[in-house]
C-alpha cells in the first residue's frame, strides 16, 4: 500500500515537472501567441503547484532564464512582454526568499542597475518594510529588466535622415494686370 502511494507520488511528481519543462521551453519557441498563451495561464499555475517541494536551485534558476530568453525573443511584442515581465516578477518575488541563485541570474541581465535591484531585494527580502502596491512592485521590476532588449532589436541600426534641400522650383511669373496694354477681360485673369 505504501509503496503503491509512493509511486503515484513520484509519477505526479514527474508529470508535472515534465510539464514544467515542456511549458518554459516553448517560452523560447518562435511562436508568439505559443508564447503569450502559455506565459499567461501554464507556467505560473503548474509552478505554483510544485512550489512548496525542494526544487533544486539549478531547476528555479532555469526557470527564470527561460522566462528572460522568452523576453529577449518576443520582448517586442506588448503582449507577450506584459505576461513575461508579470511571470518573471512573480517567479521572483515568490522563489527569491529560499533561493539565493535568482539575485545571480538577475545581476547578469545586461544594464541592469545592481543598485536597484540592491534596493528591490531588500524591499522583498525585509518583512518590516512597508508594503508597495501591486502597480508599482510591477513597475519597479520592469525598471529592472528593461536593460534585456528584445533579440530583433539589439542590433538594430538607428536611421537618420537629415534635412533634404528643396528641390528646385520655377518661379511663376506675375503679371501686372494694370499696366499692360493688353484689353482686360476675364481671359486675361487666369
Amino acid at each position: 500500500m505504501l509503496e503503491e502511494q509512493m509511486v503515484r507520488l513520484l509519477t505526479r511528481e514527474n508529470i508535472y515537472m515534465s510539464l514544467l519543462t515542456l511549458s518554459y521551453n516553448s517560452l523560447s519557441w518562435k511562436d508568439t501567441t505559443n508564447c503569450h498563451r502559455t506565459a499567461s495561464m501554464i507556467c505560473w499555475a503548474l509552478l505554483r503547484q510544485v512550489m512548496g517541494g525542494n526544487l533544486l536551485p539549478e531547476a528555479v534558476t532555469w526557470f527564470l532564464t527561460s522566462v528572460l530568453r522568452g523576453l529577449q525573443i518576443h520582448g517586442q511584442h506588448e503582449v507577450c512582454y506584459i505576461a513575461l515581465s508579470q511571470l518573471a516578477m512573480l517567479i521572483y518575488e515568490n522563489l527569491r526568499p529560499r533561493y539565493m541563485e535568482l539575485r545571480m541570474v538577475m545581476a547578469q541581465i545586461p544594464n541592469i542597475s545592481l543598485e536597484a535591484l540592491g534596493q528591490y531585494d531588500e524591499r522583498l527580502m525585509d518583512p518590516n518594510a512597508q508594503k508597495v502596491g501591486e502597480k508599482r512592485r510591477k513597475d519597479q521590476f520592469k525598471k529592472l529588466i528593461a536593460g534585456a532588449k528584445a533579440l530583433c532589436q539589439q542590433f538594430r541600426k538607428e536611421v537618420h535622415i537629415r534635412n533634404l534641400p528643396s528641390l528646385f522650383k520655377k518661379p511663376k511669373q506675375e503679371k501686372d494686370l494694370i499696366d499692360s496694354s493688353e484689353p482686360l477681360g476675364l481671359a486675361a485673369l487666369f
